[in-house]
């Protein structure tokens, strides 16, 4: 079973939350308003969904090539 922090969807919703509870306390301080809040909160998600796939692949190459050399090294 995968580690929680390995998943994207891990990653996605602690971005996302993170920016929400941002949102929260400028809203709270009077600095944006909670439908510019939501707009904020509603980019997060959707740049995090897009970006998330793409860091995943960058890591995901990255470990199989140091497992692949791990390898290669092993067979000399």
């Amino acid at each position: 079973m995968t580690k929680a922090t390995e998943t994207s969807e891990f990653w996605i919703t602690a971005f996302v939350n993170i920016v929400a509870a941002i949102v929260a306390i400028l809203a709270a301080r009077g600095l944006v308003s909670n439908e510019e809040g939501e707009l904020w909160v509603q980019l997060a998600l959707a740049v995090a969904t897009a970006v998330a796939p793409l860091v995943m692949a960058i890591v995901s190459k990255a470990y199989i090539e140091g497992r692949t050399q791990l390898r290669v090294a092993a067979l000399r």
